[in-house]
């Protein structure tokens, strides 16, 4: 594997680590939060191909992006209908949420099912083929970064259909990270400014965020925050470079965890419960015990079904 692969994989894994962990009730919660979500947009920037078509570049988000969402989300609606069946509780709405999945594509509308993590897919489709369109239609970096800025301040006063608002925030955390993949991967005092900057707003405490719903306590200050985070976890996983299988399975595997973990969450919460004495952190083991049964089916049958897609 070549070095920057290696970094990435590892990079992945520990956002996808702390994705599970972030909606498992932990007590790193609100600190997970503040980045995690930035992070795999910012990772999405890396490999924008501009040399690409924009129907060849269409053309392959719509596999590897939103045919994933229409399978899962569907099959979440599912799920979700079975278990109140057997469970005798009260039924959805199929009409609000079938528009929710193929209308509006958002947390709000999604988070009935054990869809609701699904929002982040037809964000990032939209937030790439955004990125890419400015970077191919404008040269001047100054003014790309002014429109993804604009583009960004535009998303907290709209909603609109297909998750363009979702997309429109995400812009500017896929375009910073397009951005630095490009130029800035190898430049090593960035990262030591970061780290300062990453002190200072610490010292003022943890900004609450939540992009699904573009909630940003301080807006200037969640961006440098998790910007900051990003950089600092960059800067391990480049400099201590660990090769590991394991984490390179994880981090090739991302998209299927973070479709999978709801359901391996809900198993570990339960499991948990019944045995009286579990805590977040026997529903935290189960669920990566579940989601690594769920590669391992995956690696037994990749290329097959919904794993072509995974």
């Amino acid at each position: 594997m070549k070095e920057r692969i290696i970094w990435i994989d590892n990079l992945r894994s520990i956002g996808i680590l702390a994705v599970v962990l972030g909606h498992i009730a932990s007590p790193l919660g609100s600190f997970i939060y503040s980045w995690h979500m930035p992070l795999f947009f910012f990772l999405a920037g890396f490999f924008i191909k501009y040399e690409l078509s924009t129907k060849e570049f269409i053309k392959k988000d719509i596999k590897k992006l939103l045919i994933p969402y229409f399978i899962f989300s569907l099959a979440a609606l599912i799920i979700e209908s079975i278990k109140r069946i057997l469970l005798n509780r009260e039924g959805l709405d199929y009409i609000h949420e079938l528009k929710g999945i193929f209308l509006w594509m958002d947390y709000t509308s999604l988070m009935n099912t054990y869809g609701f993590v699904l929002w982040f897919l037809p964000a990032l489709f939209f937030g790439r083929l955004i990125v890419y369109l400015i970077n191919k239609e404008i040269k001047s970096l100054l003014t790309q970064t002014i429109i993804v800025s604009i583009l960004f301040y535009v998303s907290f006063f709209v909603n609109f259909i297909l998750g363009i608002d979702n997309a429109l925030n995400a812009s500017l955390y896929i375009f910073l990270g397009s951005i630095f993949y490009r130029f800035y991967q190898s430049d090593d005092r960035f990262y030591i400014l970061l780290l300062i900057l990453m002190g200072l707003i610490y010292y003022s405490g943890v900004p609450a965020l939540d992009i699904a719903t573009k909630y940003y306590e301080n807006i200037i200050i969640n961006i440098l925050f998790s910007i900051s985070i990003i950089f600092i976890l960059i800067t391990l996983t480049k400099k201590i470079n660990f090769k590991s299988k394991l984490m390179a399975l994880w981090g090739s595997n991302t998209m299927l965890l973070f479709i999978i973990h709801p359901y391996t969450n809900n198993i570990g919460h339960i499991i948990a419960g019944k045995l009286f004495f579990g805590d977040w952190s026997l529903k935290l083991l189960i669920s990566l015990i579940a989601l690594h049964i769920v590669i391992l089916i995956k690696q037994r049958f990749i290329n097959k079904g919904v794993f072509r897609y995974v």
